[in-house]
This record gives structure tokens, sequence and C-alpha cells, in this order.
């Protein structure tokens, strides 16, 4: 017997009380410069004032987390979004950069205990990144859950 799935929870999603950081890498602009719109736009229409976005940009997805973790140390966010893109080539540096930048994300994020959305693609070629830059909108969008969440977390006594 195949039990029928409910359709998840409507999230009526309000960021206008957040502050939000984006690090977003340089390498492969054509790609994270998209989602890094992308972002902006439906940060914004989730609620966020423009000028409660922050952005820092870095060479590439293995200087996220570094870039990240001094955002978080410096100034109080209640989200970061890392927007990065990897793409595989001739030899297995694109393995190393993409487990590094996931690996160092989430450090990042348990150490601080504010929510850091993982939004690098690790693709295998330019079609399938750029298929992928919609992801900017789904990070913002988690930024905000994830925000959220852990507010509505810390206020549990």
């Amino acid at each position: 017997m195949i039990q029928q799935l409910l359709p998840p929870p409507e999230l009526g999603l309000n960021g206008s009380d957040l502050r939000i950081g984006i690090v977003v890498a340089r390498y492969n602009w054509y790609i994270t410069g998209g989602m890094l719109d992308l972002a902006r736009e439906e940060l914004v229409a989730l609620g966020v004032a423009p000028e409660n976005i922050h952005v820092v940009s870095v060479p590439g997805a293995y200087e996220l987390a570094t870039a990240a973790q001094a955002m978080l140390t410096r100034s109080a966010y209640d989200a970061l979004i890392c927007f990065g893109c990897v793409m595989k080539g001739a030899t297995r540096h694109d393995v190393v950069v993409g487990d590094a930048a996931a690996q160092g994300i989430q450090r990042v994020a348990l150490d601080t205990g504010i929510p850091v959305i993982f939004g690098v693609i690790c693709a295998e070629n330019q079609q399938q990144a750029t298929e992928r830059v919609v992801r900017g909108s789904e990070c913002a969008q988690s930024a905000v859950e994830m925000a959220k969440t852990v507010q509505m977390l810390k206020a549990l006594k």
C-alpha cells in the first residue's frame, strides 16, 4: 500500500526584519552573478530591505567559507548565502574545491549557529551550470526560511 503524502506546508515567508549577507565567487561570474541577481530580487520580494542585503565578493568557491566566517565575526546577520560555481575539468581540481567549499561552509554554519546557505553549483559543464542559475532564488528563500526557523527555535524556553 502506497501512502499519499500531504503537500508541504505553505511558509508565508516574511524577511522584513532580517539582515542577509551574501558571499559570491567571481570565478564563473556569468553563473554566480546571475545567481546573485536572482537572490537579491527574491530577498526584496520577501520583504528584506535592500539596505539589509550585504554582498562581498571573493576570487572563487574555495574562499567562500573564509569570507563567510569573517562576515559573521564582524557583523550580525540572520543568514548568509554563499554562491559559487565549480565545473569539472581535466583534473580532479573540481572535486577538491567543491568538497572544501561544502565542508567549510557547513563548518561556519555549525560553529556560529547562523544559517549559511550552500549555493555552490558543482556541474559537469557550462550547460548544467547555466540551467541551475535559478538556484539563486531558491537560496534566497532558504535563507529567509532558515533565519526565521532559527529565530523561532532560539525564542523557545
